[in-house]
Parts: C-alpha cells; sequence; structure tokens
C-alpha cells in the first residue's frame, strides 16, 4: 500500500515485508485538503514503481473487449445571441433522452472559448437506438425548437467505444440525479 500524507509519501510491498521506502515529496494539488491519497501498488515486485503492460495497475482495464456502444458526436453551432434558448432546448431533450432505455448516456457541452458551438454526446445501447430516440416526442420537440437557431446545419461523427469496456461505465447509474 502506498499512503501519502501532507507533503510526504510511504510506500509498503505487502503486509508480510516491512520494507519502507524513502520518503518521496508529493504534489500537495493531488491531494485532498486534509485527507490521505491512498494508492496500491503494483502486486510484482520487479520493479513497483514502474507500471507497465506486465504489471497492470489498479486503475486501468485490462480487457480488451469493448461493450458494442455506438458514440455519435454531434457537432452544433448556433446564431449568435441564441445560445440560451438552444441551452435551454437541448438540456430538456437531454433530461429527457437519459431516461431512454437504449440510450447509456446523454451530455451536452458548449465550447469555453466559442459559446455558440456545442457537442451532443449520445450513447446508444444498440444499432437501433439512435432510430428509437429520433422517433420521441421529446427529440421532435428539440429539432424544431432548435431549427432556426443554427448558425450552419448540424453534423455527426459516430465513434466506437473503446474505454470504458462496460456498459455500466457509460451508464448513468439508477435514480441518479443528473443536476
Amino acid at each position: 500500500m502506498f499512503v501519502a500524507t501532507g507533503r510526504r509519501a510511504f510506500g509498503r510491498w505487502s503486509s508480510r515485508q516491512s520494507l519502507c521506502r524513502p520518503a518521496v515529496k508529493v504534489a500537495t494539488t493531488t491531494l485532498q485538503r486534509g485527507g490521505d491519497l491512498r494508492i496500491p501498488l503494483p502486486s510484482s515486485s520487479r520493479n513497483p514503481w514502474m507500471l507497465d503492460a506486465q504489471q497492470p495497475n489498479a486503475f486501468m482495464s485490462t480487457s480488451t473487449n469493448s461493450a458494442d456502444l455506438l458514440c455519435v458526436h454531434v457537432f452544433v453551432t448556433v446564431k449568435e445571441g441564441t445560445q440560451e434558448a438552444f441551452k435551454e432546448a437541448s438540456l430538456a431533450n437531454a433530461r429527457a433522452s437519459s431516461k431512454e432505455e437504449g440510450i447509456a448516456r446523454f451530455d451536452v457541452v458548449q465550447q469555453v472559448d466559442d459559446p455558440t458551438k456545442f457537442v451532443l454526446v449520445e450513447v446508444y445501447k444498440t444499432a437501433e437506438a439512435p432510430a428509437a430516440h429520433k422517433e420521441t416526442s421529446h427529440y421532435l420537440t428539440w429539432r424544431a425548437t432548435v431549427a432556426d437557431m443554427m448558425a450552419e446545419p448540424r453534423h455527426a461523427l459516430k465513434y466506437k467505444n473503446l474505454f470504458p469496456v462496460t456498459d455500466a461505465g457509460w451508464s448513468y447509474p439508477p435514480n441518479t440525479t443528473l443536476e
């Protein structure tokens, strides 16, 4: 177990060996105020300070099988002055969309340096889910509401997820409040 407290960090190989490593400086910005940061070391004794493909670490998945999810990024540019109305309509659509059976995730993000640009990040559980989503009343309402706000036609790019490797890594937990 690797334990970091304040600015000093101490490591120990295992409970069977009490070999302690020398104190190591730890960036204080990585620590919660008043708390300890506990990071497990790799189980291999080859080199406990070096993580590589031979030594999977506790924070990374070692699976190469991805869930069969379709990730769609919809790029939108709205007319100047319509950002707030677009945001309101898009958030209403996202709230309803996130409850659909075929949707694992539905995010709305706005570009920091150009607030007229948005990306809708839609993660679908099945290949049929996008078509089902486009038949819902909340999508049809959103599409009609934002049609005149578009500075240019929206466009989408489709991706296959690689990580997280499970649907659970994408889906909202049950009974989660998203706001």
